[in-house]
This record gives C-alpha cells, structure tokens and sequence, in this order.
C-alpha cells in the first residue's frame, strides 16, 4: 500500500492563501522559520521566513492570475501544480513543497515552463526583482559552436 507525505492540509492551505493574494499572516504562519525557496529565476535559493514572503508578495503584486490546479503527495513530498499569469506572459508551473515535522513548510523548489514564456515572465519580474532581463537565442541568433576549432585550442 503506497504511503504518502503527511499534512497535506498544510499544502492545501498554502494553496488557498496563493489564491487569497498571499496573505502575510496567515503564509507566515505556515512558513518554517528557515525556510528555503529555490525559484525558477536565480540560481541561488531565497532562505528565512521574510526574504521568501517578499518574494511571494512582489509575485502577488502584479499577477493578472495565479490558479493553483492540482495537489500531488508523495513519500516525502507534495506537489501543487499552478498556472501563474502576468500581463500576457502565462506559464505552467509546480512547486515541489517539504514539510518539516511541525508540518510547516521547509522547502519550495519552482518550476516553469514552457522556455520561452518562463524568460518572458522574467523578463517582467526583472526590474521588480533587481535583476537584468534575460534573452532567449535562437540557433540562427547565438554564436554556433565550431567543434573543430574547440578541438584545436585543446578543448574536447
């Protein structure tokens, strides 16, 4: 008989708090004091309660919709699949949830896609969130690699 992650209703709340325009009271309430939120846009993890209820907050702020679609439990982890849209950029994403033994959240990991609408969307983060936009390339756009002259200089 498979066995899934315990306190679900934790996730599910967390769920009904996104979709409330993410309450501070009531998120902090179900966030661990030391929190880690790996996100789609860096690629080192937001930590501590505060910096990662800023950044649900900042994302609340200018979302057009954040539809949380689904709940998944697992062993050890929850999985709560959304469509988030700013503006008219959507993506499809999934936070992969850990619940500490208080039942509390422990760790987030996000993840978007497609490609193209989740640079888009961080293209529009990007001012809110310090940081430069980035550029999806292209083969046609970017530098093609030359294997044999990678080769030559001692590479490969």
């Amino acid at each position: 008989m498979p066995t899934f992650a315990p306190n679900r209703d934790a996730v599910e709340f967390f769920v009904d708090c996104m979709h409330g325009g993410a309450d501070n009271d009531a998120l902090s309430g179900i966030l661990a004091e030391n929190v880690v939120l790996y996100g789609p846009l860096d690629d080192e993890p937001l930590t501590g309660r505060e910096a990662v209820l800023e950044a649900m907050r900042s994302v609340g702020t200018v979302a057009t919709d954040l539809t949380y679609k689904e709940v998944l439990s697992g062993e050890t982890h929850h999985a709560a699949y959304f469509r988030l849209q700013i503006e008219d950029t959507v993506v499809n994403g999934m936070d992969y949830i850990l619940l500490n033994a208080d039942g509390k959240i422990a760790e987030v990991t996000i993840w978007w896609r497609p490609l193209p609408s989740g640079v888009q969307m961080q293209g529009r983060l990007a001012g809110l969130l310090g940081m430069p936009p980035w550029k999806l390339l292209t083969d046609t756009e970017s530098v093609r690699f030359d294997r044999q002259a990678f080769r030559r200089t001692g590479g490969g």
